[in-house]
């Protein structure tokens, strides 16, 4: 490797730790700031929801057959799911009573379960279980059509 090459490597791995030593924690949930942008964004929600919905009717429509139009189902199905969930954990956070939240400098760091609305509220909370297999499909998919 030329000695160019490793300082442009060198550079662009100082960068990157640089970025990762002064980054700002992320929080995962964000709030949309009035009932406006929680409305326009659960609007989001229903439009993703039947755009995958009508996309899934089209490949079951079609009946394609092959490689990856298996996998791509059980994205579709996934991201189906996953909206339908977040939707209702969106709307859900809304009900939820502020004490049942335990909040340590100014973060949520506990939740407690007090009847099924608080625990349904929970479950929506680990939509990160639909997102992860629909995203690992998609690869699937998308590595079978590429060798295609």
């Amino acid at each position: 490797m030329s000695d160019r090459l490793k300082g442009k490597g060198i550079r662009c791995g100082l960068f990157v730790l640089g970025l990762l030593l002064y980054a700002e924690p992320a929080l995962a949930v964000q709030h949309h700031g009035g009932a406006e942008g929680l409305i326009s964004h659960q609007i989001g929600h229903i439009l993703f929801t039947l755009g995958m919905a009508f996309l899934l009717f089209r490949v079951y429509q079609d009946r394609k057959r092959g490689a990856g139009w298996f996998e791509f189902k059980g994205f579709l199905w996934c991201i189906i799911l996953w909206n339908i969930m977040t939707f209702t954990g969106h709307w859900l956070d809304e009900l939820t009573s502020p004490a049942s939240f335990t909040i340590v400098n100014q973060h949520p760091v506990a939740f407690t379960i007090n009847n099924l609305q608080d625990a349904l509220f929970y479950f929506t909370r680990l939509d990160h279980l639909l997102l992860l297999p629909a995203l690992f499909f998609l690869l699937k998919a998308l590595q079978k059509w590429g060798k295609a």
